[in-house]
């Protein structure tokens, strides 16, 4: 696994319509981002906002991170899907019924 992009931080706030994240971003960190997608010719980013081990008082309690997660590529080639075949009909024909207006 690659090292961990770090992409600025945050905190829960309770509002009157429910505990609501708020996060920072420092110049530094988005460049941070930009670099990645740019490194990945990529038009958007994921990322996590996780709970910091320790917590201070009146200091951020989460820190954001890039999602870095990829797919794995499939190895072998995916099957094709058989698709039902009414009796004496022909494999992926529209069934239309001519007695409906519309």
């Amino acid at each position: 696994m690659s090292e961990k992009i770090f992409a600025g931080s945050g905190r829960i706030i309770s509002t009157q319509y429910g505990d609501m994240p708020k996060i920072t971003l420092h110049k530094d960190n988005i460049n941070s981002i930009v670099k990645y997608m740019k490194e990945n010719n990529s038009d958007f980013c994921t990322l996590v906002m996780k709970k910091k081990r320790e917590v201070e008082a009146g200091k951020p309690t989460h820190y954001l991170e890039i999602d870095q997660w990829k797919p794995e590529q499939p190895k072998q080639p995916i099957p094709q899907k058989e698709y039902y075949t009414p009796a004496g009909g022909e494999k992926d024909k529209d069934i239309v019924d001519e007695s409906v207006p519309f």
